[in-house]
This record gives C-alpha cells, structure tokens and sequence, in this order.
C-alpha cells in the first residue's frame, strides 16, 4: 500500500507539473495571437483615419480656395479663424452650417452667419 501510494506521487506530481506547464504556455500562444489581432486591427483604424484627414484636408484646401487672399484674425467683430474678407473659417465648423460671416450694423462689434443666423459679438 504505502508502494502505490509512493508511485503515485511521484508519478502524478510530475505530471501536474507538467500539465501546467502546457497550459502556461498555450496560454501565452492564444496571447499572442489574440494581441496580433488586435494590432491588425489598429493599423486598418490607424489607416483609415489618416486616410480620413488627408481627405478632410484636401476638402479644406478646396472650400478655401474661392480666389480671396484671405486674412484670418483680422477683422473686428468676427470670430477667431474668420477672414473678414470672404466670410470663410480656417477650419471647417464642426455641425451642418458652414458658416459664411457678415459685419452687421449694431452698437458693438458683431458678425452673423448669411446661411443660418446665427450671431457673433465681440467681447471687449
């Protein structure tokens, strides 16, 4: 009794060990495998979205070319990145209007959108 009590210690501890091991290490495989994924997936996001920009900066570069020779922060009552010349913001607004800005007659210094009204005064 105490001979197969013996073997068998000896024989299924090793074993354990060894069962684990393999686990271990599978596990890291699947690990592995899975993060490889994950960074291939991250690159096609990472490609789309510079693909994304190049293109929003080319659509820029083609709302802003209207032939005006355009002077941003210059103008009084307009908001910062407009040109007062051709109404235009430096950057695209983020929201539906595109807003083209007009001097309007008011006490203080003022600008509104010709598209959607909305209105701009200068805080002094």
């Amino acid at each position: 009794m105490k001979e197969w009590f013996f073997f068998a210690m000896v024989a299924i501890l090793p074993a354990t060990i060894l069962i684990a091991l393999l686990y271990s290490f599978f596990k890291y495989l699947y690990t592995l495998y899975e993060e490889r994924q994950e960074l291939k997936e991250l690159d096609a996001i990472r490609s789309e979205s510079a693909a994304r920009r190049r293109q929003n900066t080319v659509d820029s570069a083609e709302r802003l070319d209207n032939g005006c020779l355009h002077a941003f922060d210059t103008g009084i009552g307009f908001p910062p990145g407009v040109c007062p010349k051709c109404g235009l913001e430096a950057q695209k607004p983020a929201g539906a209007c595109d807003h083209v800005w007009r001097h309007v007659e008011a006490s203080t210094a003022a600008s509104a959108c010709a598209k959607c009204g909305k209105v701009y005064r200068a805080e002094m």
